[in-house]
């Protein structure tokens, strides 16, 4: 297993204590009567009926088993990620923030609503410390044969591999990093692209660059291909903060209405819109309320109630090359 993971300190630490003694004492009794170390499968089982009394549903052990196989999590990140998930704080009555609870519902976002693709532009995808990038870290479910990062920053670990450096996942997902403004996509060439994702991102340039992105975004990808994106909803965001945007790096936040006529207007049809963290009663009285949000961890098909908002947005035209899965 490593080292033990770093936990929150305070009301949760005693929970914390007692799980990893029991875990280890799980672990230790399974290697006593198997006479071997549980392989990945086993041990995401152990975990979860240790730490969350169920069997991992498909959806978790599938994620949980792609990232150990990329080495974009080890075995302390899948018990450390398991003890840190809202799941496991309900068990056992301990606060949840409700940055993890966006953060918890982006990430199933991703994995059950993203379509598979072979060429993926990520928009603002970098993340500090994986290389791979946010999407795979995420949980994308597929592999793609290449994604390309843009982003003003690099991963922590690419910063000294020279201009727009790559990173070959253990397996074999070609992840290749443009650093530069995701309002510049000239360098793309037409019709080549299966999806965009764009993670809440287009929230942080201005809506005349938005607007560019869009038309972009369009130009890129094959017919049949995707645009999807994510963005806090300005209904709720001017809610929970009047005064300014939720965000100091934060342009402008969107409407769902705002957002759903600029991708119109570059010429896409929407497949599929969806509400992330839905708060219809913080709408419905006008007074935004954090414990609704972090008690509504998933989606609804009235996307102007989200927290955030999801649009799948198709390139009209024959359908892009399906990966065999």
């Amino acid at each position: 297993m490593g080292g033990i993971p770093h936990l929150i300190i305070g009301d949760s630490a005693v929970a914390h204590i007692r799980i990893l003694i029991r875990l280890g004492l799980a672990l230790a009794k399974l290697v006593f009567q198997t006479r071997q170390w549980p392989d990945d499968r086993l041990f995401i089982r152990v975990v979860y009926k240790t730490c969350l009394k169920r069997e991992p549903d498909a959806d978790g052990m599938e994620f949980y088993l792609s990232a150990l196989r990329r080495k974009s999590m080890n075995r302390v990140g899948v018990l450390r990620s398991v003890l840190l998930s809202n799941e496991f704080r309900q068990i056992y009555g301990l606060p949840i923030h409700p940055l993890d609870a966006v953060h918890q519902a982006r990430m199933r976002l991703v994995r059950q609503h993203l379509p598979p693709a072979e060429i993926i532009v990520d928009l603002g995808g970098a993340s500090e410390d994986h290389p791979e990038g946010a999407l795979l870290a995420m949980g994308y479910p597929y592999h793609p044969k290449e994604i390309i990062v843009v982003d003003l920053i690099l991963p922590r670990a690419l910063r000294d591999s020279g201009l727009n450096p790559e990173w070959i996942t253990p397996d074999g997902v070609r992840v290749r990093y443009h650093q530069g403004s995701m309002t510049d996509l000239s360098w793309i060439s037409d019709e080549s692209v299966d999806l965009i994702w764009a993670g809440e991102s287009i929230e942080h340039i201005s809506e005349a660059e938005a607007e560019i992105v869009c038309q972009e975004a369009f130009r890129i990808l094959r017919p049949g291909g995707y645009f999807c994106l994510d963005t806090p909803n300005a209904a709720l965001t001017r809610l929970q903060s009047p005064d300014r945007l939720i965000h100091p790096e934060h342009q402008k936040e969107y409407t769902f209405y705002e957002m759903l006529g600029m991708l119109e207007r570059a010429g896409f049809e929407i497949i599929e819109a969806l509400g992330i963290c839905p708060m219809p009663e913080s709408l419905k009285r006008g007074m935004f309320d954090t414990k609704e949000l972090v008690r509504n961890i998933g989606f609804t098909e009235k996307p102007e109630e989200g927290y955030l908002f999801f649009f799948k947005a198709l390139k009209p035209g024959s359908p892009v090359r399906r990966l065999v899965l």
